[in-house]
C-alpha cells in the first residue's frame, strides 16, 4: 500500500485459508512510534482493521452483483442491447457516464463499466428482486471466523426513487460492503456458486498435542452454477480486454475495478475485486486504496505483485 490507507486481501476459495490480509496504515508492534504525537495524519485510523472492521462504498465492483442478478432473473438479457449516450435522465436528476459507449450488450457494458447500461439493466431487474438477490448472496452479512465477526454491509432501497435504485445497482447510493465478505462472494463466483468461508488460524498445537485444526466450512449455494460460470466468463473478458493478462503472468485472472465516490471533497476510493480461475491457484481477492481515484490504475499493480507472491508460495518457491 506504500503508506496509503486501505486493505489488500487474498484467500483460497477451496480451503478458506487467508494468504494475505493487509490493513493500512499500520506500525511495527516491536518498534511502536509516538502515534499520539504524530501530526502528519500518517497514523489516522491505525487501530482500525480495514479488512475486518470496515464497510466501503463498493463502486463499480458492485456491477458484478447486478450482473449475476440480471442473468438469473431477466429472460434473454444476454441478447439485449443497451445504448449509452452519456446520460439517462430521471426528471431533474440523472445517471451519468464518463463516456458515450453507444450500443452494447451486457458483457461489453461490464467491461466498459457503463453506468447508463446498468441503469437500464436495473429497470429490468426491479427493486424487489434486486433487494432479494442481495439477501440471497449474503452481501450485507457479517463473516465470522477465528472468533472474529466482521462489519456488516448495507443495501437499502426500500424508499428509493428510480434514480437512487439505478445508482445502487451501479455500486453507489447508500451501498456498503465489508472486504472480507465481498472477497468470499468472489470466491463463490469462482467456485461455481459456493465457496469456503475464510479462516486465518490453521491449527493450534500444545506440545505434541493438536488442540485445534481448521475445518472447511462452505458458504452454501449463493447462486446456480450456470450463473456463476456466466459471470466468470464476463469477468475473464474484463481482464483480457481491459486490465491486461500481462499484469498477471501464469494466472487466469477474472476481475472488475471500481472508482467509488465517497462524497465531499475527497478523491474516490480505488477498488478491485476478482479471482483466479486456475485449479492450482484457487485465489479470490479484494483491494481497496482510499482516496486514490481509478481502481484499475491504482489497484492492479498492487494485486499483481501480491498474486505473484501467492503463486510462488503455492509453487513452493
Amino acid at each position: 500500500l506504500d503508506g496509503r490507507k486501505g486493505t489488500v486481501a487474498v484467500y483460497n476459495y477451496k480451503t478458506g485459508e487467508i494468504l494475505c490480509a493487509v490493513t493500512g496504515p499500520t506500525f511495527d508492534p516491536d518498534n511502536v512510534p509516538d502515534i499520539a504525537a504524530d501530526d502528519s495524519g500518517k497514523y489516522d485510523g491505525v487501530y482500525l482493521n480495514r479488512f475486518i472492521q470496515s464497510a466501503y462504498v463498493p463502486g463499480s465492483i458492485f456491477k458484478i452483483v447486478t450482473t449475476a442478478a440480471a442473468l438469473e432473473c431477466v429472460d434473454g438479457i444476454e441478447d439485449m442491447t443497451f445504448t449509452c449516450s452519456g446520460k439517462i435522465e430521471y426528471g431533474t436528476e440523472a445517471v451519468t457516464c464518463l463516456s458515450r459507449h453507444g450500443k452494447q450488450n451486457m458483457r461489453t457494458a461490464l467491461a466498459n463499466s457503463c453506468n447508463c447500461a446498468y441503469a437500464q439493466i436495473t429497470r429490468q431487474i426491479g427493486k424487489e428482486k434486486m433487494a432479494w438477490y442481495i439477501r440471497s448472496f449474503g452481501l450485507t452479512d457479517s463473516v465470522c471466523f477465528d472468533g472474529i465477526t466482521t462489519a456488516k454491509g448495507n443495501y437499502d432501497v426500500s424508499n428509493s426513487a428510480p434514480v437512487e435504485l439505478a445508482w445502487s445497482c451501479i455500486g453507489q447510493h447508500s451501498n456498503l460492503v465489508n472486504p472480507a465478505r465481498f472477497m468470499t462472494f468472489m470466491g463463490a463466483v469462482a467456485n461455481g456458486g459456493s465457496a469456503a468461508e475464510p479462516y486465518i488460524m490453521a491449527k493450534v498445537e500444545s506440545g505434541a498435542e493438536l488442540t485445534y485444526e481448521a475445518q472447511v466450512r462452505k458458504t452454501g449455494r449463493l447462486m446456480p452454477e450456470k450463473i456463476a460460470d456466466q459471470v466468470k466468463t464476463y469477468m475473464r473478458h474484463n481482464v483480457e480486454a481491459v486490465y491486461g493478462d500481462w499484469n498477471f503472468p501464469g494466472l487466469k485472472v477474472c476481475a472488475k475495478s471500481g472508482t467509488a465516490e465517497v462524497g465531499g471533497d475527497r478523491e474516490p476510493n480505488a477498488v478491485f475485486a476478482g479471482f483466479c480461475a486456475d485449479k492450482d491457484y484457487p485465489l479470490a481477492f479484494m483491494v481497496v486504496v482510499e482516496d486514490a481515484g481509478s481502481g484499475a490504475k491504482n489497484c492492479v499493480p498492487i494485486i499483481s505483485k501480491v498474486l505473484a507472491a501467492c503463486k510462488d508460495m503455492m509453487d513452493g518457491e
